[in-house]
C-alpha cells in the first residue's frame, strides 16, 4: 500500500482555497507518519505530493440511503435515481447530486445524496490546491464496521454513527441518544449485538450515558488522539462509496476542461484543412507550371541541338553540350576575360578610339573601330605587342572621311 494522505475538510465558508481549512494526517501501510496537523489546507498539498490522496467530508453533508430500481442499466438507472428519491428529499433534485453505490441482498441500490453546491466547494478547493483528489468519502462510511456491530464515534461538539455497510448518520451530541433510538426502532427487530463506542474527547462518558435497551452490548474505548486518527487507522477500504462520481469524478473534470479548448481545437483544424487545402491547390499548380517549363525546355534543347535522340534533362544536357563546345575551342570563358584585361586599358588610353563592334572566337578577338588617323592606330599595334604581349594583325584600314576605319585581330 502506498502511502496515503487522508484530509478531513471541516468547514470551508469560502471559496476562496487559500483560506481554507482542515486536517490532515500522512499515512504509510494504515500507519500514521507524525502527528495530525490542523490549518490551512495549503500545507496539505505541498506534502501531497506522490501520495494517495483520501477527502473526508462531514457526514452532515451527505445522506445515505437505498432505494428500489428496476433493470441493472446503468445509465437508465442513473436518468431514473432523482425521481425515484424526490418525494424523500427537501432540496430540488436538480440543486443534488446522486452516488449510485453497489445493490445489495434485498434488490435496492444504496445511494449518497449530496447538495451540488457543497460538492463544487469541496471539488473547487482542492483543485485550486493543486490536490489530486483519489477518494472522496463521507466519515459516516470511514469508520470501521462489522458484522452485528455498530459503530459511534464522538468528537467534541458532533457524533458520527456507522449502522452498517452502507449506512449511518452524523449528529450533534445533544440529539444522539434520541436519533439512535429511532434508527433502533426502524430497525424492524434487527438490533446490534453490540455498539463500539470510540470517545475521542478530551472528557470521556461511561456506557450510562446511554438510554439504551439492555440487550445491547457498549464497548467504550478512550482515543486519547484526534477522530481523524481513528479512521486513518481504521479506514473501511473494502466499501467506500466515493463521492466523485459522475460530473465531479476526475474523468469527467479531465473533459469538462477539454470542452473548454473544443472551440480552439475546432478553429485550428479548420485551418489547418484550410492550409492543406492551399497547400495541394499550389502543389498542383506548381507542378502543371514545372511540367509546361520541362516541356519548353526539352523544345529549347531540341531545337539547339538537332542532332540529339533522346532528352533526358535538358539543363544537365545542354550544360554537358555547352562544356563539350568550350573544350573544342581549347580556350574558356578565362581566355577572354584574360586578353580583355590586357587590351582594354591600353584601347582606352587612346582618346580617338571609338569601338564598334568586337567578336571572338577561338581564341581570337576581331575587332572593328575608329580612329583620328593611320599614326594612332600604328600606336594601338604597337602598345598591344609590346604592353599586352599580343600578336596583332591589321587585317584592313581605310580612310573615311576624317576617320580611318579598321578591322584588327588580336590573340595571344
Amino acid at each position: 500500500m502506498a502511502r496515503e494522505l487522508f484530509i478531513f475538510l471541516d468547514s470551508i465558508a469560502t471559496s476562496d482555497a487559500e483560506s481554507a481549512q482542515g486536517r490532515w494526517i500522512m499515512c504509510n501501510n494504515g500507519k500514521p507518519l507524525g502527528s495530525m496537523i490542523k490549518g490551512p489546507l495549503l500545507a496539505a498539498a505541498k506534502a501531497a505530493r506522490d501520495a494517495r490522496v483520501i477527502v473526508i467530508v462531514p457526514g452532515e453533508d451527505v445522506v445515505i440511503t437505498d432505494v428500489a430500481l428496476p433493470g441493472q442499466n446503468r445509465q437508465r438507472l442513473l436518468a431514473a435515481l432523482p425521481y425515484a428519491l424526490e418525494d424523500q428529499l427537501i432540496d430540488d433534485v436538480n440543486d443534488l447530486h446522486f452516488v449510485l453505490g453497489p445493490r445489495h441482498g434485498d434488490g435496492n441500490y444504496v445511494v449518497a445524496v449530496v447538495n451540488k453546491e457543497k460538492m463544487q466547494l469541496w471539488t473547487d478547493t482542492c483543485d485550486e490546491l493543486g490536490l489530486r483528489v483519489d477518494l472522496m468519502v463521507p466519515d459516516t462510511l470511514a469508520l470501521s464496521t462489522a458484522i452485528g456491530t455498530w459503530t459511534i464515534m464522538l468528537e467534541d461538539t458532533r457524533s458520527v454513527v456507522r449502522t452498517g455497510v452502507h449506512s449511518g448518520f452524523a449528529v450533534d451530541h445533544s440529539n444522539l441518544n434520541e436519533l439512535l433510538g429511532t434508527t433502533i426502532m426502524d430497525a424492524d427487530g434487527v438490533t446490534p449485538e453490540r455498539i463500539e463506542i470510540i470517545d475521542c474527547r478530551d472528557i470521556n462518558i461511561n456506557s450510562n450515558d446511554f438510554s439504551l435497551d439492555s440487550g445491547i452490548e457498549l464497548q467504550v474505548t478512550s482515543f486519547k488522539d484526534n477522530s481523524l486518527v481513528w479512521l486513518a487507522q481504521h479506514f473501511d477500504y473494502e466499501n467506500p462509496i466515493n463521492l466523485l462520481f459522475g460530473e465531479f469524478s476526475r474523468k469527467e473534470k479531465v473533459r469538462g476542461q477539454l470542452r473548454k479548448w473544443y472551440p480552439t481545437a475546432a478553429m485550428f483544424a479548420a485551418l489547418l484543412v484550410l492550409n492543406l487545402g492551399v497547400n495541394i491547390i499550389n502543389y498542383i499548380s506548381l507542378n502543371s507550371e514545372s511540367e509546361r517549363l520541362t516541356k519548353a525546355m526539352n523544345t529549347l534543347y531540341k531545337q539547339t541541338f538537332p542532332q540529339a535522340r533522346r532528352v533526358v534533362n535538358a539543363p544537365a544536357q545542354m550544360q554537358q553540350q555547352y562544356q563539350s563546345l568550350l573544350s573544342r575551342s581549347g580556350n574558356s570563358q578565362s581566355s577572354l576575360a584574360e586578353m580583355l584585361t590586357r587590351v582594354a586599358p591600353i584601347l582606352r588610353s587612346i582618346a580617338s578610339f571609338n569601338l564598334k563592334s568586337l567578336r571572338y572566337q577561338n581564341g581570337k578577338i576581331d575587332l572593328e573601330s575608329e580612329v583620328n588617323n593611320f599614326n594612332e592606330l600604328n600606336r594601338i599595334e604597337k602598345m598591344l605587342t609590346d604592353k599586352a604581349g599580343m600578336k596583332v594583325e591589321i587585317k584592313s584600314a581605310s580612310q573615311n572621311k576624317n576617320k580611318v576605319v579598321s578591322r584588327i585581330e588580336i590573340k595571344r
